[in-house]
């Protein structure tokens, strides 16, 4: 019977020191952000893996206006040297109530230090100044 109360207190000491180790604060942070113009709106949202990382990165768009432009999405992150990375643009095709999504990741050898998404208005592959939005997300935890 001793055995196994020193076995059963052993493995509870031992979870409590390994718990805050492997399930850190930072290891399961995610951002969502958002944003809406009278074109359309976007959505993104990203879970932190690490300082260089960003993994389940999904961005979600949608064409809300028969004007005969198109939304686009992409990601924008920032460095730990805080220059400005513009990721791709995901066009979003089809018309008004149209709707699409992409699913990836982002890896930058230079940092991520933040995440955001931009929403742009485009006529065909021309990009427009406007109506276009941005939403910042939170800081990389990592970087506490």
């Amino acid at each position: 019977m001793r055995v196994r109360r020193a076995t059963v207190a052993l493995a509870g000491v031992a979870a409590a020191f390994l718990v805050p180790v492997i399930a850190t604060p930072a290891a399961a942070a995610t951002a969502d952000v958002g944003c809406s113009m009278s074109a359309g709106r976007g959505t993104g949202s990203w879970t932190w893996a690490s300082k260089t990382k960003l993994t389940n990165v999904h961005l979600w768009a949608k064409d809300t206006d028969a004007d005969g432009w198109h939304p686009a999405i992409r990601l924008v992150t920032v460095t730990a040297n805080n220059e400005v990375k513009h990721w791709g643009w995901r066009h979003v095709y089809g018309g008004s109530g149209a709707i699409d999504s992409w699913d990836t990741y982002a890896e930058d050898s230079r940092g991520i230090k933040r995440a955001s998404i931009e929403v742009g208005t485009f006529n065909g592959t021309t990009f427009l100044q406007a109506p276009n939005c941005g939403s910042v997300g939170p800081l990389n935890p990592f970087y506490a």
